[in-house]
């Protein structure tokens, strides 16, 4: 049974929160070659983009939440786990994205955030160590989709947190790098989930952390980057689990991507401009096209019809780009609503494009958890919601296209709570939204109720300075800054 509450969270400070944000940021180029033409591969269907294109809001998440991940289910539902609220939370949720809605999952057993999801071959999902309360955690869960469980998993022979997670081509898991532990960032396991077991492979020539990892056509796995100075690339060979260190990338990379192309080749995406090829035949590597930005802290994803998306990765930075594998070249398709960083990011088969909660600025410029939910669709074929399904008959809510839906007023007698006609009397807001104090309640007026959908912190807890500055930046129709209700 899903459960109906989120367990109780507590805030930290948030210069806490920020000093364990491990996000090197990339601020230069290492030497690298001309750049030259990628050979054509698969040819887009979507030579036009105009139409069709839609960027948008597709609902929230119930826990504002950063450092979680999101993994896409084989029922089509989207799994989120953990992060931070800002502090650890062991709570999930299980998002809809044909209704854009999302209710909470099983808790975990221990809260993290920085941990590893893992989807292996018999549906279920394997999350690995990251960071708990208490400091690194070597714990590893394993959640069920057909009984919606979590069991615990035999843990990770150290602790760890910024490390790779990897499906081999025979169901297994290799586990690479990281920080923490004895060997920290030159471990590698392998998590057998037939037997529950891990055994140690080849240690790693160099230490590495929060790199990238892909697997190739042949089995092998590929790592490259993790840090501001880092453009190692390195090599495992399962059949006789041992490393070997390639060429360096062009460019030094951090919190960046790789994707396997149609081709065979390896596509490194993000923490520079500048993306490039790794050719498994030469073992070398080519720079392709430049993004229109710089994308840190920025997870791209590719879709089903080998198309890479990316979005966001700063403060400052909204822009969505769109890369073909056909001409080896970026192109900019659209703004999020939202700037976000630390965002899981999900290809639905579909081909639609979602990016789920990360982090913000405040206007103290501190980082704040984000709920909200954006999708990116070139597909022409995205199914509108309607009030109705939503169980919504008043007010206004999101189609899940990115268009909004009227869903009409209250007769007399009635109030309109959280878009549903009742007879309760309407709840008056103890102080205004843009005043901190206690906490409000969400049926007392609609911008606390989106606030509290964004951070329910400030309806279970406290209206604190952050849900005063959410009121500003989210209820900008209905209440235009700072007024008295």
């Amino acid at each position: 049974m899903l459960l109906a509450s989120p367990p109780q969270e507590h805030r930290m400070s948030l210069s806490h929160w920020k000093s364990l944000f491990v996000v090197p940021l990339l601020l230069c180029f290492a030497c690298s070659p001309e750049v030259v033409p990628v050979e054509a591969e698969t040819p887009d269907a979507e030579a036009s983009q105009s139409s069709a294109l839609i960027v948008g809001p597709a609902g929230s998440l119930l826990t504002a939440r950063y450092q979680h991940t999101a993994t896409l289910l084989p029922d089509g539902k989207v799994l989120v786990v953990g992060g931070g609220t800002p502090t650890e939370t062991a709570s999930t949720e299980l998002y809809d994205p044909v209704t854009t809605t999302s209710i909470y999952g099983p808790p975990l057993s221990a809260a993290r955030r920085s941990h590893t999801a893992t989807p292996l071959q018999d549906g279920s999902v394997l999350i690995v160590a990251g960071i708990g309360p208490g400091g690194i955690l070597s714990s590893v869960e394993r959640y069920q989709p057909s009984t919606n469980t979590w069991t615990a998993a035999a843990p990770l022979p150290r602790v760890s947190y910024g490390h790779s997670a990897t499906l081999l081509t025979d169901g297994r898991v290799l586990v690479v790098g990281g920080v923490g532990g004895v060997g920290g960032g030159t471990a590698a396991h392998v998590y057998t989930p037939a037997t529950n077991t891990w055994v140690a492979t080849g240690s790693l020539p160099s230490a590495m952390g929060f790199q990238a990892a892909v697997r190739l056509s042949d089995g092998r796995v590929l790592l490259s980057g993790g840090g501001a100075t880092t453009s190692l690339a390195q090599l495992w060979t399962p059949s006789t689990g041992t490393w070997t260190v390639v060429a360096p990338m062009n460019a030094a990379r951090s919190d960046h991507t790789l994707h396997l192309l149609s081709s065979g080749k390896v596509l490194a995406v993000g923490s520079v401009q500048m993306s490039e090829q790794y050719d498994p035949a030469t073992h070398l590597w080519t720079n392709t096209s430049n993004t229109a930005v710089t994308h840190f802290s920025a997870p791209s994803v590719q879709r089903p019809n080998g198309s890479i998306v990316l979005a966001g990765g700063s403060y400052n930075n909204t822009t969505v780009e769109l890369y073909s594998p056909a001409t080896g070249t970026w192109s900019t398709v659209g703004s999020l609503t939202q700037a976000r960083k630390s965002h899981p990011t999900v290809a639905l088969p579909s081909g639609r494009v979602l990016f789920l909660g990360g982090t913000a600025s405040s206007t103290s410029g501190s980082m704040v958890p984000v709920a909200s939910i954006e999708a990116f669709d070139l597909n022409s074929t995205c199914t509108p919601t309607t009030c109705a399904a939503q169980g919504k008959n008043c007010g206004t809510i999101s189609n899940g296209c990115g268009g909004t839906l009227s869903c009409g007023t209250c007769g007399s007698g009635q109030t309109c709570n959280n878009n549903v006609c009742g007879t309760a009397a309407p709840v008056s807001c103890t102080h205004d939204v843009c005043t901190s104090g206690t906490a409000l309640s969400r049926s007392c007026s609609a911008c606390a109720n989106t606030v509290c959908n964004r951070d329910p912190f400030c309806c279970n807890t406290a209206w604190d300075s952050l849900c005063v500055s959410a009121a500003n930046t989210h209820c900008v129709v209905a209440q235009p800054g700072c007024v008295v209700q």
